[in-house]
């Protein structure tokens, strides 16, 4: 039964379906402007509307570039603030297309593809996108995040070696001697990780405390939690905010320009010394944001009406440097558009010049000047709000041509807000502008149309999120081992579940749905099977059209195969795989083997094979029907096990060193280099048995196998081998 494996490793490349035409210059720019719109939308909350405009850029120039970043800002909302996985996915996808030119973009798109796996659970395709993101743009900084979430991945499943190796390739560790200054944008997470072989005695559940004190006054302790179990890493992180110094809190206070020393006690070096200090240093940045608003500085304005103040805004942390309020210097530059004579003068200018030259696709070349022109400039100096961080300034706006110390203008000029970002998360400086078109008379009655969500909707979302986290907690403790505290957090968050679940009921809608998914996922987690299949039951039976009714049925399946009931679990796999648009169809085709080797496993000898041949079959068919699911690495690995067993040794070491070199996060690697070592061993090869048992050692020092591995060592150690 155990026949040829010639295309084995030989995936075909999906086909690619032709690129749109390019769209016109002129559609790039009405795209553009409707992307302005629901940017400004989405600025004074109507996030609906903006989303809908982001749509329509989609729909309405299907051929622009723009789209791209229109995929991209549904993408985002999608998923941080909507957390529909799939969804956002989908968006990811169609932003990393190869007909997007721009490599940046793609990056991401090709990154935040995996988030959407990673945050939904699905290691395995997660980590087939994160090392295409390595492999297509090593270039890019988006490799680090990428390595970052392999070794998040990798923990989440106990492959503790493997999540210290990608996480080592992560940013820098805490460690002597490194002057690097790192940067934190105030107002988010600060992220810290140590290394230090020292960690590798402690015991499951320790913590390393680690104190961050800002150069302002503040002083936290993060206790940083360890890596895995014989680990040499701890990660920790701490909220940061603008503020006054409030030592003990859990949140470190900053001010703009802070400077945080992160500091741990090493208590024994490589240099046999005690309780040396390390330490490293983060500079709090901002991110500048410029506005023109209304007087209320809620809504961005597209006009600024002469004789009525023109309000300006500007929020940027560096700025926020004491208790009092601060000041922030800025711009305010006239425009109007040139002539045509004067574009066409410039156009000659700039031709004779060198500086402008005819392009292939034929763009006009006045195209490609500025249509406005600066009139005048007065610098502003804008004071800090009750808000930390947020600048205003009200000046009038009066008629006129000419005053150095007032601003003066016409209709139909513009004005434009300049800012200039000296300090923020990227390197070098960086422009924030804001423009409106000077007019006469008054905007009127202002009527902002947006999505009203009532205080009990909003409630219920706030104690979802709760239930979500006090999971997400529960399911750390347990990969810890501290079931009873993982107990604890997944009563607590049932508790927040089923309090709500009424009101949920009354609301209907996407928070019945979500409160239906939280409930069958903490069931699941508490181990109480019946209820979280009859909860996944309900959510099918409710919400047929649900973005969770794959994951749904997945679990559906694994709690009749927790209970034993196989046939009934091959059977909601196999109804899995049937769904055309779901990215967990290659997981039902796994689990289907599985489910399989277990029959086998109990039954007799006699009755074993069949079982295990269908096993091999079904892991065959993952590679030849899911060539793009991330268990294809896990099901070759199965199927070259089986040839071992089979005692076909060298075709077993064929698929075992094409397993190792194309698929590095595949499962049971341990056992793959363990097995790997007896074909060899049985073929005569005792130098490369011995090589492959002593990877499988140092790679992973927590496996069940690595004693036996030791023994067989050893043993060849004394054979002379």
């Amino acid at each position: 039964m155990l026949f040829l494996l010639v295309t084995l490793l030989t995936l075909p490349a999906p086909a690619q379906s032709p690129a749109p035409e390019r769209g016109s210059i002129i559609e790039d720019r009405a795209a553009r402007k409707l992307m302005q719109a629901g940017d400004a939308r989405l600025e004074v909350g109507e996030t609906e509307k903006a989303l809908e405009i982001w749509e329509s850029v989609i729909e309405r120039y299907p051929r622009s570039d723009v789209r791209f970043a229109a995929h991209l800002r549904l993408a985002d909302h999608l998923l941080e603030e909507s957390r529909e996985y799939d969804k956002a996915r989908v968006h990811y996808e169609a932003a990393a297309a190869e007909d997007n030119e721009d490599d940046d973009l793609r990056a991401y798109a090709f990154l935040q593809t995996g988030v959407c796996f990673y945050e939904a659970g699905h290691f395995g395709k997660c980590f087939t996108i994160m090392r295409d993101v390595i492999e297509h743009f090593p270039a890019s900084p988006r490799v680090n995040e990428a390595y970052f979430y392999i070794g998040l991945a990798h923990f989440k499943l106990g492959h503790y070696s493997r999540a210290i190796e990608a996480l080592e390739k992560v940013g820098t560790a805490l460690a002597e001697d490194d002057a690097r200054i790192e940067k934190v944008e105030a107002g988010r997470r600060l992220h810290i990780k140590i290394d230090d072989k020292d960690f590798a005695i402690l015991e499951p559940g320790q913590q390393v405390d680690v104190r961050c004190r800002a150069r302002s006054g503040d002083e936290e302790v993060v206790a940083c939690e360890l890596v895995g179990r014989h680990a040499k890493m701890v990660l920790g992180t701490i909220v940061t905010r603008l503020g006054e110094p409030a030592p003990g809190n859990g949140i470190l206070e900053v001010r703009g320009g802070d400077l945080v020393k992160v500091t741990y006690t090493d208590a024994h070096t490589a240099e046999k010394t005690f309780d040396e200090m390390r330490h490293r240093e983060v500079l709090v940045v901002g991110s500048g944001v410029a506005r023109i608003t209304d007087g209320s500085y809620q809504h961005p304005l597209p006009a600024a009406v002469l004789g009525k103040p023109l309000h300006l805004e500007v929020s940027d942390a560096d700025h926020d440097t004491g208790a009092g309020p601060d000041q922030l210097a800025a711009a305010v530059h006239i425009f109007q558009r040139k002539t045509a004579d004067e574009i066409d003068a410039e156009v000659a200018t700039r031709v004779a010049d060198g500086e402008l030259a005819e392009t292939p696709g034929g763009e006009s070349l006045k195209d490609r000047i500025d249509p406005l022109k600066l009139v005048r400039s007065l610098p502003v100096t804008l004071r800090e709000s009750e808000e930390n961080g947020v600048f205003r300034l009200a000046i009038p706006l009066r008629l006129g041509t000419g005053g150095a110390d007032s601003l003066q203008g016409e209709p139909g000029q513009f004005v434009r807000l300049v800012y200039n970002d000296a300090r923020h998360l990227g390197d070098g400086e960086a422009i924030r502008t804001a423009q409106a078109k000077i007019i006469e008379g008054n905007l009127g009655e202002m009527r902002v149309t947006r999505t009203e969500i009532s205080d009990e909707e909003l409630a219920l979302k706030t104690r979802l999120r709760t239930a979500t986290a006090l999971t997400e907690v529960g399911n750390h403790y347990r990969e810890f081992g501290l079931n009873e505290k993982a107990g604890l957090k997944y009563g607590e968050a049932l508790m927040e579940c089923e309090d709500i679940l009424e009101e949920a009921r009354r609301s209907g809608g996407k928070i019945l749905e979500e409160t239906y998914v939280q409930l069958w996922r903490i069931y699941f987690a508490m181990d109480e099977l019946d209820l979280a299949l009859g909860m996944s039951r309900r959510l099918l039976a409710e919400f047929p059209t649900s973005a969770f009714v794959d994951e749904a049925m997945l679990q559906q399946a694994h709690v009749e195969r927790k209970r034993g009931n196989h046939a009934r679990a091959i059977s909601v796999y196999t109804s899995l795989t049937k769904l055309q648009d779901s990215p967990l169809r290659g997981e039902g085709q796994y689990f289907i083997g599985e489910c399989y080797e277990d029959l086998a496993l109990k039954a007799a000898a006699q009755q074993a094979t069949p079982l295990f041949e269908r096993a091999f079959l079904a892991y065959q068919a993952v590679y030849e029907r899911f060539p793009d699911s991330g268990r294809v690495g896990d099901a070759v690995a199965k199927m070259a096990a089986f040839y071992y067993q089979k005692e076909d040794y060298t075709r077993a070491v064929d698929v075992f060193e094409n397993v190792l070199a194309d698929y590095p996060d595949a499962n049971f690697l341990d056992v793959i280099l363990f097995n790997y070592g007896r074909c060899l061993y049985k073929l005569g090869r005792r130098a490369e048995a011995r090589r492959r048992f002593d990877q499988l050692i140092s790679e992973f020092p927590e496996s069940e196998i690595a004693p036996e591995a030791k023994k067989i060592v050893d043993a060849l150690q004394k054979a002379g081998s």
